[in-house]
């Protein structure tokens, strides 16, 4: 009889901590959404760029028929957005999330060099 009066309370344990798991996550949510370059890269057209909430993530060319799928997470104050390939981008966001600000040098700076910037506008929320 003790043993079945304990399986209640194992799941409720495991319930609980799953949840507080949960809750710490990243918060992505914010940053979530569709982005577009302010202007176009390397004479290939703006930049389209999909975060979704499950840290998951796009990159197409608008004059390219592929897309770069890379994994994303929000650390501090900046988002890491980390390609297959390995390579790490940083990109700030700014103006609550509505725009981002992506360091392309290959380098960490704390303001990104001018001529190596890539800026996002938000263009719809949710990913």
């Amino acid at each position: 009889m003790r043993q079945s009066a304990s399986k209640p309370l194992v799941v409720l344990g495991l319930v609980i901590g799953c949840l507080a798991i949960w809750g710490c996550g990243e918060p992505r949510a914010p940053f979530a959404g569709n982005y577009r370059s302010e202007t176009p890269f390397a004479d290939k057209g703006h930049i389209e760029l999909n975060l979704k909430e499950n840290g998951e993530a796009t990159w197409k060319l608008e004059k390219e028929m592929r897309e770069l799928k890379f994994k994303w997470k929000v650390e501090g104050d900046h988002l890491f957005l980390y390609t297959r390939e390995g390579a790490v981008m940083v990109a700030t966001p700014t103006e609550g999330g509505k725009k981002l600000t992506v360091d392309m040098s290959g380098n960490w700076h704390p303001s990104c060099p001018v001529n190596q910037c890539l800026i996002f506008n938000k263009v719809s929320g949710g990913g």
